[in-house]
């Protein structure tokens, strides 16, 4: 974990756009912060503790019990960096990186707006989806992994649901810049109400009149 990872971010082919986000799984948050922050004078630091933000997971192809986490954001030259520290022992891609003992970059995480493209494109060009989350046709977010080379992307569906919570990390982020205090905020609360109800209502439209594309393969 180091700040030359985000001046060595592939380049990624096909549909997936710039990098968004750099992140690492560790073993605790708090002593991954300390690093950063005491090494390479990183922060400060937003963290959200013992949360389950993946809904309707499947886990290598199968339905997965929620993951509880702790997470934290930061930000080098504006790439948001992200930790996370896996609660209990549910099987999960997370888990699978502790056991690896993988000390560098876990994932990048990129933005796309046709999701169902993006994700099928990948599929037919050597990656696998390891963890697949969310709703077809409302909000989707899958960890593929290239069967050749390991690397992973988070590849998150781009709309009025997404966006707004990278935005408001970042806002966050700056208004507490200048203090220099890392500062523990609510990730579930970041998506405006009003995006969640418009969200809903063109899901439903979308539903009823058969547009919605299904991504996930069995």
């Amino acid at each position: 974990m180091k700040p030359e990872d985000f001046k060595n971010i592939p380049k990624l082919a096909g549909p997936f756009g710039e990098v968004l986000q750099v992140a690492y799984i560790v073993k605790d948050i708090d002593q991954a912060i300390a690093h950063w922050r005491e090494q390479y004078e990183v922060g400060p630091f937003l963290i959200n503790r013992n949360i389950t933000p993946l809904q309707n997971t499947y886990y290598r192809g199968e339905k997965s019990d929620k993951t509880p986490i702790s997470i934290a954001f930061s930000y080098v030259d504006g790439t948001q960096l992200e930790l996370i520290q896996p609660l209990h022992d549910t099987p999960s891609l997370y888990n699978e990186a502790l056991e690896k003992n993988t000390k560098g970059v876990h994932h990048y995480a990129v933005g796309v707006d046709d999701f169902p493209f993006a994700y099928n494109w990948a599929l037919d060009n050597g990656y696998d989806a390891v963890v697949d989350v969310g709703v077809d046709g409302l909000a989707r977010m899958s960890y593929l992994e290239n069967k050749e080379t390991g690397l992973i992307i988070e590849v998150i569906e781009w709309n009025d649901l997404t966006r707004p919570i990278f935005d408001s990390l970042y806002e966050k982020w700056q208004s507490i810049e200048t203090e220099g205090k890392n500062v523990e905020f609510d990730l579930q609360k970041l998506t405006p109400l009003g995006a969640v109800f418009k969200g809903l209502g063109r899901f439903i439209v979308k539903k009823l009149t058969g547009q919605v594309k299904i991504t996930r393969r069995t």
